[in-house]
C-alpha cells in the first residue's frame, strides 16, 4: 500500500475536521500532493468507519494509480490547484458554516481584515464568480484554480472553502482562519472596514512562508 503514514494523516485531520463540523456526513474531502501523485479521501465513505486501504491515488493527469473506492466527487477540485500550485502539497475543502454563509453574498472576496489573514491566506478570501452544480465536477475544479490565484484558500460560490498549504496541518489551520476571518466579517460586513494595506499583506506573506520561526528577533 503506497503512501501508509500520509493516508493515516490525512485520515486523523478528517476526523479532526468532523469533530469541529467542518465536515458534515460525508460533504468535505482532503487530499495531499506527493510527487506526482495525489492520495484523496473516497468518496461517500463515513469518516469514522474509513480504513486507510480506502483512499485512492491518482496521477496528476487523474488516472488511478491505486485504490478500489471511487475517489472523492470534487476530486478536480484537488487536481486543477494541484496543476497550477507547485508550492500547495495538501488540500482540504470543508462545509464550514461561517464560510458557506458568506458564499452566498453578493461579494466578490473577503477583505483582509486581520493579521492571519495576511500571513496565513495571503490576503484577502476570493470567491469563485458563479454557482456550479454538483455535476460538473471539472467545471468547479477550474473555477476553483483560477479563484484561488496565489492565496492559500477561496470560497466556492454557494457551496464552501476550499483551504490550502505546505503540508496538511497548514491547510487545517487555513481552514479555520478561513472559518474565523468569515465569522468576523458576517459581523462587520455592515460597517465601513479597514483593510490591511497591501504593502503589508506582502511583506507579512513573505515573513510567514520565508522567515517565520528563522528570525532571531
Amino acid at each position: 500500500m503506497l503512501y501508509a503514514e500520509a493516508r493515516q494523516e490525512i485520515l486523523n485531520i478528517c476526523r479532526d475536521m468532523v469533530k469541529e463540523k467542518y465536515f458534515l456526513g460525508t460533504w468535505g474531502n482532503v487530499s495531499m500532493r506527493i510527487g506526482d501523485h495525489i492520495i484523496l479521501t473516497p468518496s461517500k465513505v463515513e469518516y469514522d468507519a474509513m480504513k486507510l486501504e480506502d483512499f485512492v491515488i491518482l496521477s496528476l493527469d487523474g488516472n488511478v494509480v491505486e485504490g478500489n473506492r471511487t475517489p472523492t466527487s470534487e476530486k478536480e477540485v484537488h487536481r486543477q490547484i494541484y496543476l497550477v500550485r507547485d508550492d500547495v502539497k495538501a488540500i482540504i475543502h470543508a462545509h464550514t458554516p461561517k464560510a458557506m454563509a458568506v458564499s452566498t453574498l453578493p461579494v466578490s472576496a473577503v477583505p483582509c481584515m486581520v493579521e492571519e489573514m495576511s500571513q496565513l491566506l495571503g490576503g484577502r478570501i476570493p470567491l469563485t464568480r458563479q454557482y456550479i452544480c454538483a455535476e460538473k465536477h471539472i467545471e468547479l475544479g477550474h473555477a476553483a484554480a483560477e479563484g484561488i490565484g496565489d492565496k492559500s484558500g477561496v470560497i466556492l460560490r454557494n457551496h464552501g472553502p476550499v483551504a490550502c498549504g505546505r503540508d496538511l496541518r497548514e491547510a487545517a489551520l487555513s481552514v479555520e482562519v478561513i472559518e474565523k476571518a468569515c465569522a468576523i466579517y458576517l459581523d462587520v460586513n455592515n460597517r465601513v472596514i479597514k483593510e490591511i494595506p497591501a504593502k503589508f499583506v506582502e511583506s507579512e506573506r513573505y515573513r510567514f512562508l520565508y522567515k517565520y520561526g528563522h528570525e532571531n528577533t
